[in-house]
């Protein structure tokens, strides 16, 4: 049973069809298409995900307990209907997206896809995104399987589930219903936690998602009293109302599944509750136009992402409004192909004997799995490209080359010795630290190269997301403020005579970045919240203050490094795009506009210079030396993304790392 499982497929004929729960897919399949697209009116119809969950384990459970009260449950059968119902349509559009991958995928991104595409065939994709969740994680819009997350979890839930109704013994209602209402509260209580303490872990993971199919099986199972008309449809309009009220009003920004989740899936369950008796919802959800989408909802949920990403990649830029809706109008082509000619011919060619299936079920795997394989060991295969363009694209692999050892670090590495030592091995004692993010590490090969130079050794304390503001924390990184204290603690507490500070300001400062779109932090100290450009700005001058006043009572020189100039995209796979194009300009940010956007950050860093004395280093200086923001230099990207100088670029600055040392 999945998600988009069919209650008239074969081997359902003795359950009474519902089509309100096919209209129910209907919309929880268009909240998630509606979301992706970027639609104002669905900014929470992720939910749609939760929703499906809910209608599996109502499903699931019912058919799995009728089945076994009747004798008739096998667990060849189970896979068998699983096989079915899932792989054809699956298989066939990995076929198609890992075409397209080959085509319009850069290495970088055709690696990733390819250790996506392995996972996939196993139904591990959950883990694999699981897996890749970090600082330097590639965009959502480069992941063409990344909605397949949800399919993995459903496949490792139907691996489990059955085994665990034989082994409690499903024609016993009540102690069924005892194991399923201890699963609910122990995956609800669990995915609370871990929407606060580790939100991949409860966005990708099963235990943080079981009790939503549980909510579905207590409705399926439980000996729920039957309604008057009346309270029916209240029932159904509050189901329907919570659906609605969790897609129009939440956002990326709040931690989920957890409590918020509750909502959505609450309103589906009683949405399905109320529709075992004729309502008003049900009515509606019942419309053959309602019910034909969900019919096509498990096809149309496989490809609507692909054509999206794809089709984003190729333009190498944002969809334009009519160009979502073509795109939405192809998904829909796709679905009804797919389930008209792959999935029902698949799912009622009774004909197919079932050692055929499962074996080409193992093949199809297995296939997929080796070619994802190949792909992935060859580093996305560069050789496709022309060595003009490999060269420029190798620059997004250009980083510090101790990033996973030195950077990320967590205040506990802090106080336990473990940061780096950076520049001369025959310098007796470490005499300056660079602090900050991950600004701070891209400017650490310029700093190396430096300290050897000058035979000085120097620390590292650099972590993701994290300038150096005493006193500030942010709820989207809240090891920052944990981090920075053990690392002014030790500092002022060592021989270190020098202190270089590097961080991405402006986003720290204005709560906002080029090229992230409504994407914000919201920075809050003792003293207040940054919840507007003013108040942000606040927090900001007062945490770089706390910091530089702490650092100069203990008598350390502070040095300072301003913003780097950022492009908003990234600039290798800008470079490479205009090159394959045939386009040879290279490429700029205008001075002026990086100088009005600096403003109030170099009017801050002045009067740290003026009150505390300060050195404040401006990379502009060389790099904006010709009148415009170079990006590019010698036909070879200065920076390997839309932010972080790549090694090449941080060397371009090594006479304005040689002031500070």
């Amino acid at each position: 049973m999945t998600i988009f499982e069919d209650p008239r497929a074969p081997g359902h004929s003795e359950l009474r069809y519902r089509p309100d729960v096919d209209g129910l897919r209907a919309v929880a399949v268009l909240a998630v298409v509606f979301y992706h697209c970027g639609f104002w009116q669905a900014p929470g119809g992720f939910v749609g995900v939760d929703i499906f969950f809910v209608i599996s384990g109502f499903l699931i459970t019912g058919i799995i307990h009728r089945e076994t009260a009747d004798g008739r449950f096998t667990v060849r059968h189970f896979y068998e209907r699983r096989i079915r119902r899932i792989f054809p349509a699956l298989f066939a559009m990995l076929a198609v997206a890992t075409l397209a991958a080959w085509i319009l995928l850069f290495p970088l991104d055709f690696e990733a896809y390819a250790k996506s595409l392995v996972a996939t065939a196993f139904f591990a994709a959950n883990f694999e995104f699981w897996r890749e969740v970090g600082y330097f994680d590639l965009a959502a819009s480069f992941k063409p399987l990344l909605h397949l997350w949800s399919i993995a979890v459903e496949e490792q839930f139907y691996l489990l589930f059955p085994a665990v109704l034989l082994l409690t013994g499903t024609s016993s209602r009540p102690r069924l219903l005892a194991v399923i209402g201890a699963l609910l509260l122990l995956s609800f209580a669990f995915s609370v936690w871990a929407s606060e303490q580790s939100p991949s872990t409860a966005f990708y993971l099963l235990p943080s998602r079981m009790w939503e199919l549980m909510l579905g099986a207590i409705v399926a199972i439980a000996p729920l009293p039957d309604l008057s008309r009346r309270w029916r449809d209240a029932v159904a309009l509050a189901g329907l109302f919570l659906i609605g009220w969790a897609i129009w009003t939440y956002d990326h920004w709040m931690p989920f599944p957890g409590v918020a989740a509750m909502a959505p899936c609450l309103g589906a369950a009683l949405v399905i509750y109320a529709g075992r008796q004729t309502n008003i919802v049900a009515r509606a959800l019942s419309a053959k136009p309602v019910v034909f989408v969900g019919l096509i909802s498990y096809s149309l949920y496989l490809w609507h992402w692909p054509v999206l990403v794809f089709t984003q990649i190729a333009l190498n830029r944002a969809l334009h409004p009519w160009e979502i809706y073509a795109c939405i109008a192809l998904c829909f082509g796709l679905a009804v192909f797919s389930w008209w000619f792959i999935e029902r011919p698949i799912r009622k060619h009774r004909g197919l004997e079932w050692r055929a299936l499962f074996g080409g079920a193992a093949a199809a795997m297995t296939v997929t799995a080796l070619c994802g394989a190949a792909v992935a060991s060859a580093k996305g295969v560069p050789q496709r490209l022309q060595p003009e363009i490999r060269k420029i694209l190798a620059e997004e692999r250009d980083h510090e080359p101790r990033m996973d050892i030195c950077f990320g670090l967590t205040a506990h590495d802090v106080r336990n010795g473990r940061l780096c030592r950076i520049g001369s091995t025959k310098a007796a004692q470490p005499s300056f630290l660079l602090w900050g993010d991950s600004h701070a590490d891209a400017l650490l090969p310029a700093v190396q190269k430096v300290a050897e130079q000058t035979g000085r050794a120097g620390l590292f304390a650099g972590t993701d997301s994290c300038a150096p503001l005493l006193g500030v924390a942010r709820p989207d990184a809240p090891k920052c403020k944990p981090f920075n204290d053990a690392v002014a603690r030790l500092v002022t507490r060592s021989a270190i005579r020098e202190v270089i500070l590097d961080a991405r300001w402006s986003k720290n400062a204005y709560g906002t970045a080029r090229g992230e779109g409504d994407w914000r932090v919201f920075p809050h100290d003792a003293e207040g919240e940054g919840i507007d450009r003013v108040s942000t700005e606040a927090v900001f001058y007062r945490g770089l203050e706390r910091t530089v006043r702490k650092l100069t009572a203990a008598g350390k020189h502070v040095v300072i490094v301003a913003s780097v100039p950022e492009a908003g995209y990234s600039v290798p796979r800008m470079m490479a795009h205009m090159r394959m194009n045939g386009d040879d300009r290279a490429l700029t940010h205008s001075l002026s506009k990086y100088l009005a956007h600096q403003k109030f950050i170099f009017a801050a860093l002045k009067h740290m210079q003026d009150r505390y004395g300060a050195q404040i280093l401006y990379p502009h200086e060389i790099l904006c030396a010709t009148g415009k923001c170079e990006l590019s230099m010698d036909d070879k990207p200065l920076y390997r993304d839309e932010h972080h100088l790549s090694v090449f670029g941080a060397m371009q600055l090594l006479p304005m790392v040689q002031r500070a040392l």
